[in-house]
């Protein structure tokens, strides 16, 4: 059953109408803090004129709404342990004094401000600010058709991850008690779900990253036609490969030199795309299902936003919800109470360090994106993070490009991170990891539905070894929903965020793998506020984070209105594309991005330019922001790694671990 709410007693105020500072109230209210509301939600930051009925229940349901007291706001607000702002607020003489309070930060007193590109950087304007972030950030430079324009998502997204990484911040400061001043960037946020693209520009790799519904990196990866609509297909290994090659009565080319292994394939895209949608053309997307399903193949529906309410494996996940007949998503944040209540006196669960986490001990069976994300973040806020690896270690490790002998995809995923390369089929091996999972705070995985339990290490198994333990399971669809295969586009298409974009002549995903990566987010503000809960109630917690539910916090705001809560024009200019609000189609066609920029601003016309992926780092705000380092690896080689966005104090790693450098551990524990 579901515990006590980690947050309770906890008293948090929202000072800005801003939808990520509503949206993190909204999520803060849900893990059991008291959130008041100044004043009405009505400002330029509201997306559209009329609300969906989700961001309505986002902004005001749990909350307590007040005026600003006209005098002795200071003590006012001394009586919250955590604030959240937005700069972009304090222009008229009414917030003046919220503005001179804002500096004095009292006893363990959380403030969390939430901007554009973080504080003492010009901001972005009113409405256009989810839209320049679009376009500034990467989303738009890798998302669309190839060789087609860059495309927005017609939702606010940079609004609603803000306000996952804040409380990510927010809940890791409660868990420290110490005092913190958080500086969120909503632009860094987004340009730092670009950790599978960042490592393809230092190999000269053109800037070709709008590839509809494929991958970067994996082939067949995309959305295929069926008789009757399109179907999502992802194959992340040679095993899937060789399963799909069977199913379609095609083992003939497993020989094929063009298709010997996932590397290879990407770049015969064109090919194994023509090969899967001359079988695809001939089904209707459920005979394909049934299908793929009877093999383990992740595949799944590109569905319209209005269809996912009545999704029928959505409803058995339950991550569709109903409140007087209107849908939402299931907040993505389960925590349940597990375990014995007899605790060991000696147990200490009041660990504190310089960073929040410090004294934490998180072992982890994670590959490619989704897991160790969560694992980074928590890694970067002190945690002593110990990823279990098998022989020759995780697949994510082999892509390309490599340095020091590893790709830069792992390397952003996983740096900071402690190695054991171990044979878990051995049981005197598997023992000995039992004895690290004694000591340990966290176990966090997202392997496929069961595979935990056949290497011994299911929930029950693990909470009778440890009693204490927080075990924190990311998978497609929860613990409790449909065992499908699932990998990030299956999800983006499944929940309908493949039909926000363009003119829905055909799917495409956002180019980010964002539902690996929010998951990644929602699982580690899971495992801190569980954290938090195991103080209070002295049992171990489970962690349910479902991808389903996480794409679900975005794709609910167009599930009960037309998918048009923002809109835009993409102009071509002479070196590029700009992204303006009010279309002009009569513009000198000759200019560059800049020149069109400057030209539309004499029309009264906001404009931006789209920025291509390895522009984005280069931006001033960034920069300053130190959003890109670089780590050395084996060799003498260096990789470039993306900075966690979570506007405080981080453990940023200089080398990163070679695989199994801390197999002795094992042997060392009393």
């Amino acid at each position: 059953m579901i515990n006590k709410k980690p947050l309770q007693g906890i008293q948090v105020l929202e000072l800005s109408p801003r939808l990520s500072v509503s949206a993190c109230g909204f999520l803060l209210s849900e893990l059991g803090a008291e959130v008041t509301v100044i004043g009405a939600q009505q400002t330029a930051f509201t997306v559209s004129q009329s609300l969906s009925q989700a961001e309505e229940r986002i902004r005001h349901l749990g909350k307590t709404f007040v005026d600003l007291p006209p005098t002795d706001a200071h003590e006012f607000m001394k009586g919250f342990r955590v604030i959240i702002f937005s700069e972009d607020d304090f222009g008229d003489e009414k917030n003046t004094q919220i503005s001179q309070y804002l500096p004095h930060l009292l006893g363990d007193q959380i403030l969390c401000s939430i901007t554009d590109q973080g504080l003492g950087t010009q901001q972005f304007s009113g409405n256009s600010s989810d839209l320049f972030i679009q376009a500034l950030s990467g989303l738009m430079a890798v998302s669309g058709l190839p060789a087609g324009r860059p495309e927005f998502l017609k939702i606010p997204i940079s609004e609603m991850c803000a306000a996952v990484i804040s409380t990510l911040s927010i809940v890791a400061a409660i868990y420290s008690n110490t005092k913190k001043f958080i500086d969120l960037s909503q632009l860094e946020i987004m340009a730092d779900q670009l950790r599978v693209h960042i490592s393809l520009l230092s190999n000269d790799r053109p800037n070709d990253f709008r590839q509809g519904c494929g991958h970067p990196l994996c082939s067949p990866w995309d959305a295929y036609p069926a008789i009757d609509g399109w179907v999502i297909i992802c194959a992340s290994s040679d095993a899937h490969w060789h399963s799909l090659l069977k199913l379609m009565n095609a083992e003939h080319l497993l020989t094929d030199s063009r298709f010997v292994n996932v590397t290879v394939r990407r770049q015969y895209k064109e090919a194994v795309d023509a090969i899967v949608t001359t079988w695809t053309s001939t089904f209707t997307v459920q005979e394909i299902f049934t299908l793929l399903r009877q093999i383990g193949m992740p595949c799944g529906p590109a569905s319209t936003p209005q269809s996912v309410p009545l999704d029928i494996d959505l409803l058995e996940a339950g991550t569709i919800q109903f409140d007087n007949d209107l849908p939402y998503a299931r907040t993505p944040i389960q925590i349940l109470q597990r375990g014995s209540e007899q605790m060991k006196s000696s147990k200490n669960l009041l660990r504190q360090g310089e960073l929040p986490l410090e004294g934490v001990k998180v072992v982890e069976f994670t590959a490619y994106a989704a897991g160790p994300m969560a694992g980074y973040l928590l890694a970067a806020l002190g945690a002593e993070v110990i990823k279990i690896e098998p022989p020759k270690g995780e697949e994510g490790r082999k892509f390309k490009p490599q340095y020091g002998g590893v790709s830069g995809y792992f390397i952003n995923y996983n740096a900071g991170k402690q190695s054991i390369e171990i044979d878990l089929q051995d049981p005197i091996n598997k023992s000995k990891v039992d004895d690290l999972i004694k000591s340990a705070d966290i176990v966090l995985h997202n392997m496929r539905p069961g595979a935990m339990e056949k290497l011994g290490f299911g929930i029950d198994q693990l909470l009778e070894l440890n009693p204490h333990l927080i075990y924190c399971s990311i998978s497609g669809y929860g613990l409790s929903g449909p065992k499908l295969a699932a990998l990030d586009t299956v999800i983006q298409g499944h929940l309908g965020l493949t039909g926000l974009f363009g003119h829905g002549d055909s799917p495409i995903r956002v180019g980010y793998s964002i539902a690996d990566q929010l998951s990644g987010h929602f699982a580690a503000v899971g495992m801190v506020a569980a954290l938090l809960n195991r103080r209070q109630i002295n049992h171990g917690q489970v962690v349910d984070i479902a991808m389903s539910d996480s794409i679900g916090w975005l794709t609910q705001l167009s599930w009960n209105q037309p998918s048009e809560s923002l809109s835009s024009f993409q102009l071509e200019a002479a070196d590029g594309w700009v992204v303006v609000q009010k279309n002009y189609p009569n513009y000198p066609k000759e200019l560059n991005r800049k020149q069109l920029v400057n030209f539309l601003s004499t029309k009264g016309i906001e404009a931006v330019p789209v920025l291509e992926v390895n522009e984005v780092i280069q931006q001033e705000s960034l920069v300053q922001r130190g959003f890109l380092y670089q780590i050395a690896t084996q060799n003498d080689e260096f990789a470039d790694l993306i900075s966690p966005p979570l506007g405080t104090d981080v453990y940023e790693p200089k080398t990163l671990f070679a695989l199994g450098t801390h197999n002795y551990l094992l042997d060392t524990l009393i």
